[in-house]
C-alpha cells in the first residue's frame, strides 16, 4: 500500500481506539503512530522511508526481500522491545509505535501478496481468502479505500476527544452513563450535572445545572439551593429520580484532604479551624453518645434517603456534610473517630490549612446556683 493509505489507516485505529477506550489524544502519540505505520516498509529502496534509509533498504531487500522479516511478527516483538522505555514516559506513546507498526502488517494483509508474518516460516497471510477482493498498490481499490479511511478520521476526530461512551451520552442523555463519566474523572475538576428529574417526596419537576459533589448508592450527590441531594434510581436512597441527565465539565479541580482525630472533641472545635469561606466537605464516622439511646436523623423521609449528617445509635456518618448540617450535634464530645476535611480549590488558589481552633467551654454549674457562690 502507499504511504497515505498507511498513514490514514494508522490514523483511524490511533482516533478510533481513544473513542472506544477514552484515552486523550495528543499530536505527539498521533505522529508517532503515523511514522511508525511506515517503517515496516524500510526494507523497500523505491519508498519513501526506503529512500530516506537507503543504506538500511538496500541491503534488507537484498538478505530477504519485501514483506518477510519487517512485515512479520518477529519484527514486531523487537520493536515493541526496542521502545519498552516509552512506557515510563508516557505508556500512549508507546502503544502508539507498536499500535502503528502494527497496522502497517494489517493493512498489507489486504494485498494480492500478502505478508510473511510468521517469517521465517514460508506461510503467507492474506486476507480477505478471494484474490479478486484484494488490492494492488495504487490501484482505484486502493483510492477508495484510501478516501473512506480519510472521511473515517475526519468523522473521529471529534468523538476521539470526546470518548464513544461520552459521546452517546451527549446524545442520549442517559443518567447512568453520565454517573460512570464522574466516577472515571471524579476529583480531576469541578463537574455539573444539567438535569430533569422528579423530586420523589414531592413528585414535582425538578430541572436545571448543579454542582456535582460526589457518589451516593448507585446515584450522584449534587447541590440545590444550597443542599445536597441524591440523583438516582432508588426512591428510597435518593432525593432525585433522573430523567435526563448530562455531564458538565468544568475548571481543574485540587482537592486538600486533613485527618482529624476527633476524639475529646467537639465538632464545633472542628468546624471553628475550618475557613468558612472556602468550599469545603466532612466525611467520616464519630461516636458521640447523647445519653438518649439510638437516635434517627432529624429528616422526615426514609433513613435510606441521602443525609449528609445521619446520627444512629451514638454513631454520627458524615458524608460530604458541612457546618449547617451539624448543628444538633455541634457541642457533643467524641468518644472516638475521625473526619477528613476535604479542602476543594480553583486553579490557582493557595493551599487550605486547619485553624487551631476553639472549644465552647461547658458550663458545668446551674444557672440557678451561680449566685450562691
Amino acid at each position: 500500500m502507499t504511504l497515505g493509505t498507511h498513514v490514514a489507516f494508522a490514523s483511524v485505529l490511533y482516533l478510533g481506539g481513544a473513542t472506544l477506550f477514552s484515552y486523550r489524544p495528543d499530536w505527539v502519540s498521533w505522529a508517532l503512530a503515523a511514522v511508525a505505520s511506515l517503517l515496516p516498509d524500510i526494507d523497500l529502496p523505491p519508498a519513501r522511508i526506503g529512500r530516506l534509509f537507503w543504506f538500511v533498504a538496500v541491503p534488507l531487500e537484498r538478505r530477504f526481500g519485501h514483506r518477510t522479516l519487517t512485515h512479520s511478527a518477529v519484527m514486531l516483538l523487537a520493536v515493541a522491545v526496542l521502545v519498552a522505555p516509552l512506557l515510563a514516559v508516557q505508556p500512549l506513546y508507546y502503544w502508539a509505535v507498536v499500535g502503528g507498526y502494527w497496522s502497517h502488517l494489517w493493512l498489507d494483509m489486504l494485498n494480492v501478496r500478502g505478508v510473511d508474518l510468521f517469517w521465517p516460516s514460508p506461510l503467507r497471510v492474506v486476507t480477505p481468502g478471494n484474490r479478486h477482493w484484494r488490492l494492488e498498490v495504487g490501484s482505484k481499490g486502493e483510492m477508495i479505500l484510501l478516501s473512506a479511511l480519510l472521511v473515517a478520521a475526519t468523522a473521529l476526530v471529534p468523538l476521539s476527544q470526546i470518548g464513544f461512551r461520552d459521546g452517546l451520552q451527549r446524545l442520549l442523555r442517559n443518567f447512568d452513563i453520565a454517573r460512570e463519566q464522574y466516577q472515571r474523572q471524579a476529583g480531576t475538576h469541578w463537574y455539573e450535572l444539567e438535569l430533569t428529574a422528579t423530586d420523589n417526596l414531592t413528585l414535582q419537576p425538578v430541572t436545571g445545572q448543579f454542582p456535582i459533589v460526589g457518589v451516593w448508592q448507585n446515584g450522584l450527590i449534587v447541590e440545590r439551593d444550597g443542599q445536597l441531594r441524591a440523583v438516582g434510581p432508588s426512591q428510597t436512597s435518593h432525593n432525585l429520580y433522573p430523567l435526563k441527565a448530562r455531564l458538565i465539565q468544568g475548571e481543574p479541580l485540587r482537592v486538600v484532604a486533613e485527618r482529624v482525630a476527633m476524639q475529646g472533641h467537639t465538632l464545633r472545635w472542628l468546624v471553628s479551624r475550618i475557613d468558612q469561606s472556602r468550599p469545603y466537605y466532612l466525611l467520616g464516622e464519630v461516636e458521640m453518645p447523647d445519653g438518649r439511646g439510638p437516635a434517627m436523623t432529624g429528616r422526615l423521609d426514609s433513613v435510606d434517603t441521602y443525609n449528609p449528617a445521619s446520627y444512629r445509635g451514638g454513631v454520627l456518618r458524615l458524608h460530604y456534610a458541612r457546618d449547617a448540617e451539624l448543628g444538633p450535634w455541634l457541642n457533643l464530645v467524641a468518644v472516638r473517630g475521625e473526619v477528613v476535611v476535604q479542602f476543594w480549590l480553583q486553579p490557582g488558589e493557595a493551599a487550605v490549612m486547619l485553624g487551631p481552633g476553639e472549644e465552647q467551654r461547658e458550663e458545668r454549674i446551674p444557672a440557678q446556683l451561680r449566685e450562691f457562690l
